[in-house]
């Protein structure tokens, strides 16, 4: 079995302003935006914002791309969407499925013929599709409900500055989050890091 280096990852400080300058404008709508129907949209295009300067201007936008690359060019090699189940074989006289196989690998940046990893496959047991089902449902759910809690959580807070008469509340609140946002982006890599060693 061959031993890959671990790839160490550096901070991008362009995704960490993108992260921290996204969630302040997020979280300032309140304040420049009145009708809830307006909001909608002006979050709406924040967000957007953000995926598109994320995807554009960052290292992970860039690792994205390529891997969308990848994907096109194994599924160009495989035939337009042959797998290694298919029978039969292609214009080259090679066996479908070796190609689709070839393709798999290349796309995984596996060289060809490198089946280490096989033997890593083969010793971890079927999840039933069930169960499998049922648990990414149930981290959905339990990742969207708290994205509500949070979001209400942050609105409120808010709300209850602007009740004392702060200027800029949902600002405000939007500066903290947005801080915890740069922290995290900036955290992130030095997390992947840590656990490749």
């Amino acid at each position: 079995m061959t031993e890959h280096a671990p790839t160490r990852r550096a901070v991008d400080p362009r995704t960490a302003a993108i992260a921290g300058l996204s969630t302040l404008a997020w979280y300032a709508v309140p304040d420049v935006v009145e009708p809830r129907w307006a909001r909608a949209l002006a979050k709406t295009a924040v967000a957007t914002a953000g995926v598109a300067l994320t995807l554009t201007s960052t290292d992970e936008g860039e690792q994205a791309r390529e891997g969308v690359r990848s994907l096109r060019e194994a599924v160009r090699a495989a035939g337009g969407g042959t797998t290694g189940a298919d029978v039969g074989t292609g214009v080259d006289g090679a066996p479908a499925g070796d190609r689709a196989d070839a393709a798999t690998s290349a796309a995984a940046g596996r060289p060809e013929g490198d089946d280490s990893w096989a033997a890593d496959a083969e010793e971890v047991a079927p999840v039933p599709t069930g169960v499998a089902v049922a648990g990414v449902a149930t981290g959905l759910a339990l990742a969207t409900a708290a994205v509500v809690a949070g979001e209400r959580w942050a609105y409120r807070r808010g709300e209850r500055l602007r009740a004392r008469g702060a200027r800029l509340p949902h600002t405000r609140v939007g500066l903290a989050l947005g801080a915890l946002a740069v922290a995290l982006a900036a955290a992130e890599p030095l997390l992947w890091n840590a656990e490749e060693r």
